[in-house]
This record gives structure tokens, sequence and C-alpha cells, in this order.
């Protein structure tokens, strides 16, 4: 199964480096860039896959705005890019990934929160077509609606076991999680890619 192309939202104060760093990943996918953290809020909607914060976006700790990305709901996997490798963001709470500000090594990491976010939103389609098959059988429906879910629930277990694959199983069983119950405390060296452990206007650009 070919990977999908995922929406990645690229969020810096400074454009030339939020522009570098969205080059980078346009091969992958569609890229949304913003210059403030209004911006960034004003470019959410639920098919975004992947949110890249630059940690200097705003001035001080970045937690507010973080918890605020969260708070919306969108389930997307969130990854703060820092200057180097000295750079921690330990102090906040809600990311999914902290990488060095390096072009190879954020293209590596969003590729990652991107399958995290593939795999999630698979999990998440197999349980609603699973919960309607179910529903279905209770109610003594026909055969011919219930044989077309087991092809989908089929399909969608063929899809998320190649998925699977692509991920080490920390990063699957983290991915299937909730937000709220993500191992979400990085204190790691800047690269969450290395280790598995832990546009001047606000528009859409393939």
């Amino acid at each position: 199964m070919p990977p999908a192309r995922h929406l990645v939202v690229v969020a810096g104060a400074e454009p030339a480096a939020t522009d570098a760093l969205a080059s980078a990943l346009r091969d992958d996918g569609t890229v949304r860039t913003a210059y403030s953290a209004d911006a960034l809020r004003e470019s959410l909607d639920e098919e975004v896959d992947v949110v890249l914060v630059d940690v200097e976006l705003v001035d001080g700790p970045i937690d507010s705005l973080l918890s605020d990305v969260r708070a919306r709901e969108f389930d997307c996997q969130i990854g703060v890019s820092v200057p180097d490798s000295d750079r921690t963001t330990a102090e906040t709470d809600p990311v999914d990934a902290v990488v060095r500000r390096d072009p190879v090594a954020v293209r590596e990491t969003v590729q990652w929160l991107a399958a995290r976010a593939r795999y999630r939103a698979g999990l998440e389609e197999f349980y609603d077509l699973a919960e309607r098959r179910a529903t279905l059988a209770d109610e003594g429906n026909d055969g011919d609606a219930l044989d077309r879910l087991d092809r989908q629930l089929d399909r969608l277990r063929h899809d998320l076991a190649e998925m699977f694959d692509g991920l080490d199983d920390t990063s699957a069983f983290d991915a299937a999680l909730a937000p709220e119950e993500r191992d979400l405390d990085f204190s790691g060296d800047g690269d969450a890619s290395a280790d598995r452990s832990n546009e001047r206007t606000e528009s859409d650009d393939t």
C-alpha cells in the first residue's frame, strides 16, 4: 500500500526558516504555513494530520499554545522544532515529537508522525465499521449489507497490518491512544526521529 499524502501545518515566527522547512516536506504532502500563533490556529481543521510548531513561535513557553491546539480536538500529531540538539522542550507537555531545525530530520520526523496519524485514523474507521456491523447483525439485517461491511473490514485489517509493520511497537501503541492518554513527556536530545522513543499567505500548497 503506497503511503498516503498527508497535510502538515508548519508554524514559525521566521518566514524564511519556516518556508525552508515547508519546502522539505512538499514532496510528501500538502503543506500549510503559519507565521504567528493566530495564523496557526486559523490553519487547523479536521484534515490536518501533523502540526510542526517552532519552539520560538511565541515568546516564552509554548505550553499554552500546544494545549490550545490539542483542545480543538482535531486529533493531529504535534511536533516541535528546536534550534539545536542542546535545546529540548522538556517543559512542554502535549507534544508527540521534538526535532532539530534540520530539513532532513524534520522530513523524517513528519513522515513518522504522519504514519502514526494514518494508523490512528485507520483504527478509528475500523472500530466504526465493526460497531456498525454488530448493530446490523443484532437487528437481523440482510446478508448483503453484512457482506459489504465484512469486505471493508478485511481491507482495513490488511491496511492496518501494513501500517503497523511500518511502526515500532511503542509508536503503534502510542498512536492508537487518544492524545490525553499518550506518553507525551519528551525530554530527549531534540531529534525524535532518531530514536523513535520519544508561503507568506496562509494557504495550502502542494
